[in-house]
């Protein structure tokens, strides 16, 4: 019984040991990514919401979901803003209802808006975005989050 018991015990502590070893070599591999996070808004009682990005805690764009028109605003459309001269960009994809629309500061210095990328969508439609820091080839992203048309 002692010797099942120990053999269990080893066991426990060897398994222990790799999963330790393998979370350390995997958060040093992500340690020498940029430290992007990403915050979503609550939903507006019209559908609207922003996600924000920061980089390693600094706020560097946004993108926002303007559901329905106000002023020179359109409805139904989203604009992403790079505030943060660091030579990465915003990039943000509708993903649902329709895929496609993108709006992206790619090529163009901070502090930049882009043009409202802007549809019809049925009044009520549920509208997934997602915000991405793009550098070159790379790109790091949010969650898809949802507000409504």
């Amino acid at each position: 019984m002692r010797k099942l018991l120990r053999n269990r015990v080893v066991t426990l502590l060897a398994a222990s040991a790799l999963f330790t070893g393998g979370s350390v070599t995997l958060g040093a591999t992500n340690a020498a990514a940029a430290d992007w996070t990403f915050k979503k808004s609550a939903v507006s009682s019209d559908g609207g919401f922003t996600i924000a990005a920061y980089i390693s805690g600094t706020y560097a764009g946004v993108v926002v979901w303007n559901a329905d028109p106000s002023g020179s605003i359109p409805g139904d459309a989203f604009q992403v803003v790079d505030v943060y001269a660091d030579g990465w960009g915003m990039e943000a994809s509708m993903i649902h209802p329709t895929t496609g629309r993108v709006a992206t500061t790619r090529g163009h210095s901070a502090v930049y808006y882009s043009p409202w990328n802007s549809g019809n969508l049925a009044e009520g439609t549920d509208v997934y975005l997602q915000l991405c820091a793009v550098q070159g080839t790379s790109a790091d992203c949010s969650l898809a989050y949802g507000g409504h048309a």
